[in-house]
């Protein structure tokens, strides 16, 4: 089936949402933490045991990477461009419920602040960013993604995940295929690496190529042909684990439930995946999930994809 790329961003918007609102029931938690909280894998929305956050969360309720990728649209609309210090003045406007780091840049209350954390607050994000570019000009798709990440994330690792999965977005939306999909995943990953400061961290594109060795090894269960890799909080650990995910899967529920069982930063890591996957797969997006976190979050997505299509370079 052919779909627009206004069909597309919905669906990656929607795969966010849905991603990082069932994801949510798991963070933090172990895989065998997860069954004996919840009496078996998770299989849908249930309201949140949630003993790992400092917030309470309602069933189906999204949390700050669906935020923060709001917020990056409704700037990129209002700006017509990545505008970082319309970011900033957007992220300083009121606490975001669930972000680590909002105190902590709003203490700094500083317009041209540049950050250096370097988790997944910077590739949870970004898709936004990969609806704006088309795949053919990669280096500014990267240059947008600094832009969006520099407040925050200026580091080698946190901005080289942002780029691959901004990148995975744009060709998805595209309507490349899989296999070109990630493969300008990597590339852009690669370019990202070399902006920002150097830090210490595995290299996104190897863990990637390991991911997708485990991958092809043919055992069954893609929780076993995962092992080793680490579904984590650091950007390189989850835009990696989100990418096997891609790899790994053909539906956005699949990815999705298989984030939320494996826990670690799984609302970040399903989010990522489910944008993914449901622009490359839009009907794979259960319905049923678009619609009940749409009516928990009084979310209206529609316009903003359009929005955003409107603007792709």
């Amino acid at each position: 089936m052919t779909y627009s790329a206004e069909e597309r961003a919905l669906a990656c918007l929607r795969g966010v949402a849905v991603g990082d609102a069932l994801g949510k029931m798991t963070e933090g938690y172990w895989p065998g933490e997860i069954a004996a909280a919840y009496g078996g894998p998770i299989t849908d929305f249930r309201e949140p045991i949630q003993p790992c956050s400092g917030h309470t969360w309602a069933r189906a309720e999204v949390t700050d990477d669906t935020t923060f990728t709001l917020l990056v649209a409704h700037s990129i609309l209002a700006q017509g461009l990545v505008d970082r210090r319309d970011i900033s003045r957007r992220i300083l406007a009121r606490p975001i419920k669930g972000w680590p780091g909002w105190a902590e840049f709003a203490a700094a209350n500083d317009l041209d602040h540049v950050g250096h954390r370097t988790g997944n607050g910077a590739p949870m994000r970004i898709a936004p960013v990969g609806i704006i570019h088309r795949p053919e000009n990669l280096p500014r798709l990267v240059d947008s993604v600094e832009q969006a990440c520099i407040m925050t994330h200026h580091v080698a690792s946190a901005l080289s995940a942002a780029a691959a999965i901004a990148a995975a977005v744009s060709a998805a939306v595209e309507g490349w295929s899989k296999g070109q999909v990630l493969a300008l995943a990597l590339e852009a990953a690669a370019l990202g690496r070399k902006r920002g400061q150097v830090n210490w961290a595995p290299d996104l594109v190897r863990v990637v190529e390991v991911g997708q060795q485990k991958l092809a090894e043919g055992h069954d269960g893609l929780g076993w042909r995962l092992r080793g890799l680490n579904p984590g909080f650091e950007a390189w650990e989850g835009a990696s684990f989100a990418l096997c995910l891609v790899a790994g899967t053909e539906s956005v529920r699949e990815a999705i439930l298989e984030a939320a069982n494996q826990g670690g930063d799984a609302d970040s890591v399903a989010a990522m995946a489910g944008g993914i996957l449901a622009a490359l797969h839009p009907t794979s997006l259960p319905a049923d999930w678009v619609a009940e976190v749409e009516r928990a979050n009084g979310l209206d997505l529609a316009p903003i994809a359009r929005g955003l299509v409107a603007l792709r370079h």
